[in-house]
């Protein structure tokens, strides 16, 4: 105990002699890390809190607002999505391209991996369960894909992406993408709506607009409904127009009845946290609550760190 006392006096008595440029570098910079560990752990905790306490939904049946979804990552239709550096199908990517750079100084090198060009996709795809279908929008999410792949080579955009990691590896760039592939398991946590597509409809506004339209070409009006040829719409002929715009309007509105409705999963408009992620539930918590312990483990650190430091100054 008394060595204990001896080097921590030891030390204290070099923290009260340091320059004073020094001491509040490292101080100050002990206390915001300390306060930014504490943010980061309420963060996380507060994360494993919303996984463990929100039911999970299904999507025919999931209430409007903030919800929980378990699933199957898919592809909208259309163009398919691929990712920058690899080239691989996926439903969502993340990537990022360093180079090593060498620095000299006062005859001393150092060197650091310097990123010179990222990208994380806000394509949109599908979030499927049973029940339905889920279109989802990553932008603003928190994701953990399933694949993280990292290689190295010589040119800014790696000519290939191998297959499997390896430790033989040279070349002055770095590559590192993350994939979501289709067919894997995902948990999503987010702002869900419904866009339906039983809309309110007015059939006289929609008629009206029609005509409207209609009117505004008066050859193709008096070539369909001028019967009697004398080149201009009489009241007979334009009850018949108004009769035949009605008649499209009430088609229109028969065949958009039959349209599904529309699900969206998206970043919550309130600020809630919006996660993917393809790791179960079970695992994703345990993750948060290590993340937000080792990050107060951290904060106490630092904090009583420098309250040592302003007490060995004689500042506290």
């Amino acid at each position: 105990m008394a060595a204990y006392d001896g080097a921590l006096g030891t030390f204290a008595q070099q923290i009260a002699a340091a320059p004073v440029e020094d001491f509040w570098l490292w101080t100050l910079g002990a206390a915001i890390a300390s306060v930014a560990s504490f943010v980061a752990a309420f963060v996380s905790l507060h994360k494993a809190r919303l996984i463990e306490n929100t039911p999970t939904s299904r999507i025919r049946s999931a209430a409007q607002g903030y919800v929980e979804l378990d699933g199957t990552a898919r592809m909208l239709p259309g163009e398919e999505i691929r990712a920058p550096l690899s080239g691989r199908p996926c439903c969502w990517w993340s990537y990022r391209v360093q180079k090593h750079e060498t620095r000299w100084h006062n005859g001393r090198s150092s060197s650091r991996w310097r990123t010179i060009d990222s990208g994380t996709s806000d394509a949109l795809f599908l979030l499927s369960d049973p029940t339905g279908d889920c279109i989802v929008d990553p932008e603003g999410a928190s994701v953990h894909p399933g694949v993280r792949q990292s290689w190295r080579g010589h040119t800014p955009r790696p000519a290939f992406a191998p297959e499997k990691a390896s430790w033989l590896q040279f070349g002055d760039y770095r590559y590192e993408e993350q994939r979501l592939q289709v067919g894997d398991a995902l948990y999503a946590l987010g702002g869900f709506r419904t866009q339906t597509a039983h809309l309110q409809i007015d059939e006289t506004v929609d008629a009206g607009e029609l005509l409207r339209d209609w009117k505004a070409d008066q050859k193709t009006l008096l070539a369909r409904f001028d019967a009697n040829g004398d080149g201009r719409i009489d009241l007979q002929e334009w009850e018949i127009v108004r009769r035949a715009a009605l008649d499209q309007v009430r088609q229109e509105h028969l065949a958009r009845s039959t349209d599904p409705d529309i699900h969206v999963l998206a970043r919550p408009a309130d600020g809630r946290p919006f996660l993917l992620s393809t790791l179960p539930q079970q695992h994703l918590v345990r993750r948060y609550r290590l993340t937000g312990a080792a990050a107060l483990a951290f904060s106490i650190a630092a904090g009583t760190g420098s309250v040592f430091a302003l007490t060995a100054r004689g500042l506290f």
